[in-house]
């Protein structure tokens, strides 16, 4: 586990209701060096009181943005699944100003279970990026990375009740035989509290018992030796995060280095898990150039991953950038052409930098990854549909039949998608308890 210093610990009532959930949450505290003592226990007619006077939404601030950047509060919850998702998140958000979305989910413990709705009709961003409908797991909220763009700090809730989550994760499974992979989590890493934590590993093992369905794990982290002796079966994929020596130590500062990431993978991937890079984000330092050069060769000479992604620092206006990021560390060309596109980004997600900025970096990225394999496949992550039509015959896939790090459909090895994602997707209802969609819903 990490070694972490939070300000404050918390727990639901329900986490001490059961043994193991106990035992879970005292693991954790204990390697925190704190005690039951450190811990404040409440019942649900506290929660208001707490986010009011804990400050869990005023927390959540882009990190660069900060003076100072501390490990995040501890908050110790249960999934419930017991058909009040609704109600509860309407309570919510009427006390709070609108307060939903998975922040809010977690401190009342739904949101297990996600449909994302991407590139469908209820998308709004269907028409400003490419990316894939699918079911999404989680199981915490927040991160101690304390990257410099990221607004995930301040809070890490996690839920430890992981028995009663996989019996309804398989009832969504079953549900759904068109989704082959499952994605858990896209706003936490769930690696850092473990192994003390307890919980990825029955995850982990579960998906080895399932036939012909896959868990993807999304993560910066090194701490992943522990996986090494988990009976997988060859049904997890690990996914990093990859960005260069400055980006990994500077504005990533508590995830792991660009070197221990790929030691990370190399370990695992002789353990048996299929693994695979995104270049994401490709943050434009001084020297960028010299420094992907050098993390590709890293990555493709000491791993073999079965496929690559690529996607351009993004989801942020110039004056956003400038408040989070020292400019000063930043390649002069792309500061100058953020600032000179104000007006031809305003209404994409990909922004600040302009297209062709974003697509000198992309065009890097390809030739230094066919030096040292011409072979694996390579995608864009999230881009948007102009810039696929600029790169489709140079990545030899299409926006619908391109094989991602995280999709729906990214079995090991598959080099190209046999189906249409967006037309085979069709959510189903599942009584698990939880109704879902979170904020990605209806």
């Amino acid at each position: 586990m990490y070694d972490l210093d939070p300000p404050a610990l918390y727990a639901h009532e329900s986490v001490l209701a059961r043994e193991a959930d106990r035992e879970r949450m005292l693991r954790v505290v204990q390697a925190c060096g704190r005690t039951m003592d450190d811990v404040l226990v409440y019942a649900d007619d506290q929660l208001y009181d707490l986010i009011e006077k804990r400050g869990f939404r005023s927390a959540r601030r882009r990190m660069g943005t900060l003076a100072e950047v501390h490990d995040p509060a501890l908050l110790f919850n249960t999934f419930r699944f017991d058909g009040r998702a609704p109600e509860a998140r309407e309570a919510l958000a009427e006390r709070f100003s609108g307060f939903r979305g998975h922040l809010a989910d977690a401190l009342l413990g739904y949101g297990a279970f996600d449909w994302f709705c991407a590139g469908l009709k209820d998308d709004p961003h269907r028409n400003d990026k490419v990316c894939r409908p699918c079911w999404r797991l989680h199981f915490q909220q927040g991160c101690v990375h304390r990257c410099r763009y990221c607004g995930e700090g301040g809070l890490l809730v996690t839920m430890t009740n992981v028995e009663d989550y996989i019996q309804q994760l398989d009832k969504v499974i079953a549900a759904h035989p068109w989704q082959e992979t499952y994605l858990l989590e896209d706003d936490a890493d769930i690696p850092c509290l473990e192994p003390e934590l307890g919980c990825l590993g029955p995850i982990i093992e579960y998906f080895g018992t399932v036939e012909d369905r896959y868990l993807i794990i999304h993560t910066k982290t090194w701490n992943t030796d522990w996986m090494r002796s988990l009976d997988h079966r060859g049904h997890t994929i690990v996914v990093w995060s990859l960005t260069s020596h400055t980006v990994s130590r500077e504005i990533e500062p508590k995830s792991g280095t660009t070197e221990q990431r790929i030691e990370a993978a190399r370990r695992l991937q002789e353990a048996g898990y299929t693994i695979r890079y995104k270049f994401k984000p490709i943050v434009p330092v001084r020297n960028w150039r010299e420094e992907a050069a050098e993390m590709i060769e890293l990555a493709l000479t000491r791993t073999n991953p079965d496929n690559l992604s690529l996607f351009s620092f993004a989801w942020c206006t110039v004056d956003q950038m400038k408040e989070m990021l020292d400019v000063e560390m930043l390649d002069p060309s792309f500061v100058r052409a953020a600032e000179e596109s104000v007006e031809a980004v305003a209404h994409t997600l990909a922004k600040p930098f302009p297209e062709h900025k974003r697509a000198e970096l992309y065009e890097h990225y390809l030739a230094e990854i066919k030096r040292w394999n011409p072979e694996v496949p390579v995608c864009l992550s999230t881009e948007t549909w102009d810039m696929w039509k600029r790169f489709k015959d140079r990545l030899g896939m299409t926006p619908t039949n391109y094989v991602c790090g995280c999709g729906p459909q990214a079995v090991p090895w598959r080099r190209k998608l046999d189906v249409n994602p967006f037309a085979v997707a069709r959510r189903v209802p599942v009584d698990t308890g939880d109704d879902g969609p979170g904020v990605y819903g209806h």
